[in-house]
């Protein structure tokens, strides 16, 4: 009991002179107690005024609190002995408390000068909130409070670690969900370069190819104009009072959807030699399925002709079974004769 009585009167005197009123006692405390080399280190000052300090509600209101404006020039002009990063400024009655978070960059001793902390506390009002008044009054400076804080030891990183060689390298630290993403990443990047590894040990094939799929394309989007045009010309077909014109017309479709399918004039062979034609053009030989394909073109090619060059009176004929004119006939089979060279390229 007698070796703690000492101690137990230091904190009981400290108490008496930190609570006699009109003295003014300055008091401050660094956390944490040991400082190393680019630490975040919290200095609280904390002092005793009865006079007015500040401006504003600092000295209207019994307890104000104030974020300072850390960008202020003096903390600016010693950013490379430190850096502040937050402060504030508590009142209590007469009780103030300074309090300001900085990251010390020197080892040695950190000594942040004397500075005026009425013209901080000015930088960091927003005085056309807290100031009523004109412009002039809004520079109104009340009496410099200077603070001193004493110097903060600030420790080496050797000292804190031990180590005064440099430390090996080390692995990269990997975040949560990386590895996944990495395997899924090298997956993908594998497939797409082994394609192109095949593309490129077999060019000739891959050019053939696309070449192979873009003939195809047009050739299906010619069917496809050509299924549309029948299909207008059967909607217009009340329109089309002359028989002739209108086995005319179907006529032209089909002749042009043979010239843009096989890049060949068909359209002054007559129809009597369009199965020769076809040989020449197959090398000189047809298969069977190319030869039904054939044989139907010039089944209706022979009537169209019939019926545009026949004596007057002969028309296109009503089918009495089904009430189905010979019109629509045509044109089905015209869409039909389509479809069945489109059928003819699938099978090659």
């Amino acid at each position: 009991m007698k070796r703690k009585f000492p101690y137990i009167f230091a904190i009981f005197s400290l108490l008496i002179l930190l609570s006699a009123p009109g003295h003014a006692q300055n008091l401050q405390l660094v956390m944490p107690k040991i400082v190393y080399i680019g630490d975040t280190v919290e200095i609280r000052y904390i002092f005793h005024s009865e006079a007015k300090l500040f401006g504003g509600e600092f000295s209207d209101s019994p307890s104000a609190f104030l974020n300072l404006n850390t960008e202020y020039d003096f903390f600016k002009a010693n950013a490379a002995d430190f850096a502040v990063t937050k402060a504030t400024l508590e009142k209590i009655n007469a009780e103030y408390t300074l309090t300001m978070t900085v990251i010390p960059w020197k080892t040695g001793y950190l000594q942040i000068p004397p500075f005026n902390l009425n013209s901080l506390v000015n930088s960091s009002l927003d005085f056309s909130k807290k100031i009523a008044g004109s412009r002039a009054q809004m520079t109104i400076t009340f009496t410099p409070f200077i603070i001193s804080l004493s110097p903060v030891e600030v420790k080496s990183l050797v000292t804190k670690t031990g180590h005064k060689n440099f430390m090996p390298q080390s692995a990269p630290l990997v975040m949560g969900g990386t590895t996944a993403f990495l395997v899924i990443l090298a997956i993908v990047s594998l497939t797409v370069f082994s394609a192109l590894l095949f593309i490129l040990m077999h060019i000739p094939r891959v050019a053939s190819f696309i070449k192979n799929i873009s003939y195809l394309y047009s050739l299906r989007k010619t069917s496809r104009k050509s299924i549309k045009r029948l299909i207008k010309l059967q909607k217009e077909s009340n329109a089309i009072a002359s028989d002739k014109d209108f086995a005319e017309k179907i006529q032209h479709i089909l002749r042009d959807f043979l010239n843009k399918r096989f890049g060949h004039d068909f359209s002054s062979i007559t129809t009597n030699k369009l199965y020769s034609e076809f040989i020449e053009l197959s090398g000189g030989t047809l298969d069977s399925h190319q030869e039904d394909t054939i044989e139907n073109l010039l089944a209706i090619f022979s009537r169209l002709e019939y019926i545009r060059f026949a004596e007057e009176g002969s028309f296109l004929s009503e089918n009495e079974n089904n009430g189905t004119n010979e019109r629509s006939a045509f044109i089905q089979k015209s869409i039909q004769l389509i479809e069945d060279f489109d059928k003819e390229e699938a099978r090659e």
